[in-house]
């Protein structure tokens, strides 16, 4: 008696968008251009014989390379999993740059931005190499750009009064020449100053 199976369901849901294009290794800006769930999957068990059914998702990225050629990378197919040893979960982590949150809908990631490290992977039956992810992180912030320093203040300009006193000579007929301290006038009240009277021969002055 032959029984008619569901067949097994295996590759990328992705094969066909991405065609025969094998993206370019490097890390890009990448966006989340399409997530696929698929419901009731059969798979055969990792390391095992046995068949499972399962819930999978998929999640499609788009970038271009420095030629500006655009590209499309597919992730594996993960298993809809909260287990926080999940692949799934471990992938929306590395997205986000945080653990998700249980009950929200990652479809909302549709659009998102992110860094994509892409790699190439040899075929388990040695027909070449496949483009595969890498590595994910949140898309870098600009760094805040720093506020300007304020001036420092200017303190106020005080009003010229009288300076400090000087020593003047002070020389008259008749007298011997001597040193004496007379306070400076005021900058404002500065008045030209008269020629003393030149001394007469005979005044001994010494020099």
């Amino acid at each position: 008696m032959a029984i008619l199976q569901q067949p097994v369901v295996g590759g990328n849901v992705f094969a066909e968008l991405i065609g025969d294009d094998l993206a370019p290794a490097g890390t890009y800006a990448a966006t989340v251009i399409d997530i696929v769930d698929e419901f009731g999957v059969q798979r055969q068990k990792f390391q095992s014989t046995e068949i499972e059914t399962v819930d999978l998702t998929t999640f499609c990225f788009g970038f271009r390379d420095a030629q500006g050629f655009e590209h499309r990378v597919a992730s594996r197919r993960m298993k809809i999993s909260g287990n926080e040893k999940a692949t799934l979960f471990s992938f929306l982590k590395s997205l986000l740059g945080r653990a998700p949150q249980f009950g929200w809908d990652y479809l909302e990631l549709k659009g998102a931005q992110c860094l994509l490290t892409v790699e190439h992977i040899q075929r388990r039956d040695g027909t070449g190499v496949f483009a595969g992810i890498a590595a994910l992180s949140p898309m870098l912030q600009a760094p805040a750009a720093a506020a300007p320093r304020p001036a420092a203040p200017v303190a106020p300009m005080r009003p010229l009064g009288p300076g400090p006193a000087v020593q003047r000579l002070v020389v008259g007929p008749g007298v011997r020449p001597q040193s004496a301290v007379v306070p400076a006038r005021p900058a404002q009240a500065v008045r030209p100053v008269a020629q003393a009277p030149v001394a007469v021969a005979d005044d001994p002055i010494p020099f």
